[in-house]
């Protein structure tokens, strides 16, 4: 049985989604959902039963449903592209802000009054808090379910996602708001009700949150994968993205998937790995060693002992990470640049045949002109590096005396 902490965060709440389906799909069981502003308004749903909804409202989200601002405006100033049209909207926007004392937030409530079943919520099996900030008394409220008046659940539910600029409202003649002012990742809320075992899923969005917290060795952490955007950036793309990346990275650690970026079931040991690299053609192994100005005899042993640590350096990898990690990080280099999707689960074989077709189809063009040699100490840029790493990969993996894995 877990714990579940749902962090704040705006729009990048998607990948909370996402991750939920798939702590659906994995069958956890789970006896205790907290969550401050927008990870109140999915945990409550979650809650409930009622996460095909809550999928169905982000994947078809849009900005101006949200902020009542169009997409392309919206686009255009978060881009910092400005022009005299979208210059016009935007001080049109901002008088009527100023006349209703803030951005109007009616379709976030519309959404919780026709979803959230008050009953069913404090009736539920699964224990239920949020986190939200008193104004009036500069007073920290972490409210679980029986701590909310009766009749007053979505009114709480809302304040915990009141960022200054949303219009506020009273609620017992207090004002509160955003709860991410306080604590924007809850753990420590279910852990003093005495919940232990805890999956926090992170959105790292602005607000403030406890460190300790963070170093808790006993929390499990679903992170995310890459940026998940902007606060306020509503756009049904971004938010299609997070979904599935929220789905991928959670499915990722409970079913110790490899890769970083990709998602990968290896099935291969790691002699697997060692015996690919003993058997690579002695010509790619010295092309290598000369790119780096490196020893070219004993070739093997130099290619180990000098090549290896200076490819994990080049990889930003942990200095103890095995030989698994480091073809793998290449692999994806080469995908990444290739284009190929990422949300899908890969066998190793399966995502090096799709490198090999792909390149293929590309005419062989990823290989850029290199300097002749890299100096050991030397500086790189990072988009040089990055061209030297794809390089490298292609040696090992695309080249003739390189692409011999299940030969």
């Amino acid at each position: 049985m877990y714990g579940l902490v749902l962090e704040g965060g705006g729009a990048k709440g998607a990948y909370h989604i996402g991750a939920l389906k798939a702590i659906k799909e994995l069958n956890l069981e789970v006896e205790a959902v907290a969550g401050t502003s927008i990870g109140a308004m999915n945990g409550a749903m979650f809650v409930q039963g009622k996460l095909d909804i809550a999928y169905d409202y982000w994947y078809n989200i849009s900005t101006a449903e949200v902020l009542d601002i169009e997409d392309k405006h919206l686009s255009n100033l978060l881009n910092l592209s400005i022009n005299q049209n979208n210059l016009i909207y935007f001080i049109k926007k901002f008088k009527e802000v100023i006349q209703n004392r803030g951005l109007d937030n009616s379709f976030l409530r519309k959404i919780l009054e026709e979803n959230i079943d008050e009953k069913k919520l404090r009736d539920a099996k699964i224990d239920f808090a949020i986190v939200t900030l008193s104004l009036s008394d500069l007073r920290p409220l972490e409210l679980f379910i029986e701590d909310i008046p009766q009749g007053k659940l979505v009114d709480y539910i809302m304040a915990s996602s009141y960022l200054p600029a949303f219009k506020m409202q009273r609620i017992d003649g207090k004002i509160l708001i955003d709860g991410g002012f306080y604590e924007n990742l809850p753990i420590k809320t279910l852990l003093k009700k005495g919940y232990q075992k805890i999956i926090a899923i992170r959105t790292y969005s602005l607000g403030k949150i406890e460190q300790k917290s963070t170093e808790n060795e006993n929390i499990i952490f679903i992170n995310p994968s890459q940026n998940l955007g902007r606060m306020l950036n509503f756009e049904q793309k971004n938010a299609r993205q997070n979904i599935e990346m929220g789905y991928y990275d959670t499915l990722r650690y409970f079913k110790n998937l490899a890769g970083t970026k990709y998602y990968l079931n290896i099935n291969e040991t790691e002699n697997f790995f060692i015996n690919y690299l003993l058997k690579l053609d002695k010509k790619v192994i010295k092309k290598l060693l000369k790119q780096f100005s490196l020893p070219e005899e004993p070739y093997l042993r130099s290619f180990l002992e000098n090549l290896i640590p200076k490819l994990i350096n080049l990889l930003e990898i942990d200095y103890s990470s095995d030989y698994k990690k480091i073809i793998i990080s290449l692999l994806e280099k080469l995908a990444d640049n290739l284009e190929i999707n990422r949300y899908q689960i890969y066998k190793f074989k399966e995502l090096l045949t799709l490198v090999n077709k792909n390149y293929q189809k590309k005419d062989k063009k990823l290989v850029k002109k290199l300097p002749a040699f890299i100096k050991k100490s030397g500086f790189l840029p990072k988009q040089l590096k990055e061209d030297l790493l794809l390089d490298i990969a292609a040696k090992l993996f695309i080249e003739p005396g390189g692409n011999n894995f299940y030969e």
